[in-house]
């Protein structure tokens, strides 16, 4: 996953799972030592909409039929950035 913050700080591979079900995705990954669960439905083929309890946070995730690369914007706590998710 890499993760860019509007602010110009980003993070390039850092581990996560992703695992999408028949309307639903789940994002998995951890943050100073602390897990973080973003989870969603899908609102559109390959159109996810996500939020997380850990961080207030409320994310995107798009993708192309086919394609391995998630991509969306989120925010939390007010803080603004992008992510890209390469899929294994």
């Amino acid at each position: 996953m890499d993760i860019l913050h509007f602010d110009d700080t980003s993070y390039e591979d850092e581990p996560c799972q992703v695992r999408i079900g028949e309307k639903d995705i789940v994002v998995d990954y951890e943050e100073d030592g602390k897990r973080i669960l973003y989870r969603g439905h899908e609102r559109g083929a390959g159109h996810y909409e996500l939020t997380s309890e850990q961080v207030k946070g409320r994310a995107t995730l798009h993708r192309f039929e086919g394609s391995n690369i998630l991509e969306g914007s989120w925010i939390e706590d007010g803080v603004r950035g992008m992510w890209k998710i390469r899929l294994a």
